[in-house]
């Protein structure tokens, strides 16, 4: 393969309307320095210095799309609260339809936060991380409601990308109704599940860490030895089409729907800053590459040129068209069949 081809596919983005659907996270970092420890507890006490949002889960899965020139169409659940108007804001800012999501006084916003801190004028880093999440039933209102945005959504659009982080708008009757529209319609279904694997059956792919196929399938063992036999069992069980596992500095292993096996090395550096949302960038690539026409093991290559970019930058982050496109010019090819 040559990374013209991949070029002519990062062309035709710009063409092209995503649908997701799942869980939409704010994602908030509050920054601060230390310099002492608390009297109280053997914890750093942290100065506050400032406080940053950004998309998370679904609506960083949302801006990877838009960033790179192809419009996303959000289907989710935020708050009647401060947090979902930032993050309903944020998604606006970049270009998001937001038309799909809805707002409910029965739910509080998904927020991760973050404290980021260090000593003056020292690298900072991550110190603890707080999550607020809700957790709806699949046979709530607000599922039938989802259902009905979701099948308007699909019907205008090339992919479906549905992003789950446990919180209940998938698996169920929405994700179930999005695949089934989709294989109507003819187009790809793409599926980024920490703990749900098993419970996408007809998807074309998922888009899984190992650890993640690991649990799904409750295996033990792990490493490319037993990638091969790893990815045909999460085939069969959960009705995928086809897989593409990323293994973070080992690069990615894919199955292709026809049974083919590749292995992706990583490109550039292999120190990443900071791997937040790196997983959103491949199932948003991957989403977008398959609706262009990609093979899975293209979407899988052109995903990984782009998490070798957001890896390098601090937070939830997105690749530009151009800065992709340079990455393609800058490293051959690294893909080798099994």
């Amino acid at each position: 393969m040559t990374n013209q081809r991949l070029s002519k596919l990062l062309d035709d983005f710009k063409k092209l309307r995503v649908a997701i659907v799942g869980d939409f996270i704010l994602d908030r970092y509050m920054i601060g320095d230390t310099e002492r420890v608390s009297r109280e507890a053997p914890v750093l006490v942290v100065t506050y210095r400032k406080t940053d949002h950004h998309p998370g889960g679904a609506a960083n899965a949302a801006q990877n799309v838009t960033g790179l020139l192809a419009k996303a169409q959000a289907i989710g659940l935020v708050g009647e609260d401060p947090e979902g108007s930032i993050l309903l804001g944020l998604l606006e800012e970049r270009g998001v339809d937001i038309s799909g999501i809805l707002r409910s006084a029965e739910i509080e916003t998904a927020v991760k936060i973050r404290v980021v801190a260090g000593e003056l004028h020292a690298q900072r880093q991550q110190v603890v991380r707080i999550d607020r999440s809700y957790c709806i039933d699949s046979g709530s209102p607000l599922t039938r409601i989802l259902q009905k945005r979701m099948g308007e959504a699909v019907q205008k659009s090339d992919v479906v990308l549905i992003s789950d982080y446990g919180m209940g708008v998938v698996p169920g009757p929405v994700s179930d109704a999005a695949i089934e529209m989709g294989r109507t319609l003819g187009i790809p279904i793409v599926v980024d599940s920490r703990h749900h694997l098993l419970d996408y059956n007809g998807a074309t792919a998922a888009t899984p860490n190992e650890s993640e196929v690991i649990e799904a399938l409750n295996l033990k063992a792990s490493g490319t030895a037993h990638l091969e036999t790893m990815t045909e069992k999460l085939v069969a069980e959960a009705g995928l089409r086809g897989v593409i596992v990323t293994r973070g500095s080992s690069g990615m292993f894919v199955r292709e729907p026809g049974g083919t096996r590749s292995t992706i090395g990583v490109i550039g550096s292999n120190e990443a800053t900071d791997v937040t949302g790196a997983g959103d960038t491949v199932s948003a690539v991957t989403s977008l590459s398959l609706a262009a026409g990609a093979t899975l093991t293209e979407a899988a290559e052109m995903a990984t040129y782009a998490a070798s970019v957001v890896v390098m930058k601090r937070g939830t982050a997105t690749v530009s068209p151009e800065e992709l496109r340079a990455r393609l010019e800058q490293y051959p090819s690294s893909i080798a069949s099994s």
